[in-house]
């Protein structure tokens, strides 16, 4: 895990390490933890490792986010077996993974949907769904590209929407009986969110030092003043700012080993692990709004207002 996301390279491209982090860790991971008992899976786990296709994990929806046990999509068993998957409201819709054929190759996604059987309510189970091919999208599967952010490389985040979309039998990852304990089920078939709530914080660390690292070479580049010229970094203004920034990547990097050698540590208990990436995320997501408003006050002072962040303002 550290030496795919701690490298600098993760800041030069966060849309490509959204994807793979999502195919890999989300939909590859899930997958893989029933194909010990299913073979079956493996044809599916060699086309997303060869990147045939591409992975998707559609749990939460538009009206259901951290409250996602009590998501609305059903997928309905028919008497042969085979299961009918369905939104019933827009609220029921998949928020927001790509899920549009735009990117050119095949998409397959593992779906998170109420299995009803004989109209009894079994609980929420991950299916395995064709969300669309090179050329199309699949039958009964609607993706609603929404908006890119101005500033930012296009992802085509996406609201899908599942209209009688027939799965096979074998769509189904684990079983169809009512769980004991319905919580820890579904804690269990969600646990590659964990794993993802730790790696993706990590390539924040990456952002802060590489951001921590431009500012500085900048600041020693830019030089200011009539007749002698000195390097804007000789200021304290500029100074503060910078080097907190780096200390701040500096002390997160070594937090980063250290979270993950604990969340690795198979003595800790389920709870305890989500725990430990939980509050990495936290601290890391509190660390960089503060660098990086500090780091853009020399942007702000070459004259690039707020403005400068909205996709219309590149017309100027």
């Amino acid at each position: 895990m550290l030496n795919y996301y701690l490298p600098a390279i993760s800041s030069r491209d966060m849309t490509a390490f959204v994807i793979a982090t999502i195919h890999l860790n989300l939909c590859v991971g899930t997958i893989a933890r029933f194909s010990r008992e299913r073979p079956d899976l493996m044809a599916t786990l060699e086309e997303l490792l060869t990147f045939k296709a591409c992975g998707e994990f559609m749990l939460t929806e538009v009206g259901h986010g951290l409250d996602a046990r009590n998501l609305e999509t059903t997928a309905r068993m028919e008497a042969d077996g085979s299961f009918t998957l369905n939104t019933p409201n827009a609220g029921a819709a998949k928020a927001m993974p790509p899920s549009s054929p735009l990117a050119g190759m095949a998409r397959v996604a593992v779906v998170f949907a109420r299995l009803i059987v004989g109209g009894d309510d079994r609980g929420v189970k991950p299916f395995v769904v064709r969300i669309n091919d090179a050329r199309g999208m699949c039958d009964g599967v609607v993706s609603r590209v929404l908006p890119v952010r101005a500033g930012t490389k296009p992802l085509d985040h996406s609201i899908t929407t599942f209209h009688n979309v027939r799965l096979q039998p074998e769509a189904l990852l684990g079983s169809a009986s009512r769980a004991d304990n319905e919580r820890e089920e579904f804690l269990a078939h969600i646990w590659r969110v964990s794993v993802g709530t730790l790696s993706l914080s990590i390539m924040r660390v990456s952002a802060i030092r590489v951001a921590g690292c431009i500012a500085a070479l900048y600041s020693q580049r830019r030089l200011v003043g009539d007749r002698t010229k000195l390097p804007i970094m000789q200021f304290s203004t500029q100074q503060r700012p910078i080097l907190e920034a780096l200390a701040h990547g500096q002390v997160l990097h070594a937090y980063a080993k250290w979270s993950v050698g604990e969340f690795m540590n198979q003595n800790h208990n389920a709870d305890v692990r989500r725990g430990i990436a939980t509050v990495f995320k936290v601290l890391v997501v509190c660390a960089q709004p503060d660098n990086r408003t500090r780091i853009n006050l020399p942007r702000e002072r070459r004259g690039r207002g707020r403005h400068s962040r909205y996709k219309h303002s590149s017309r100027f």
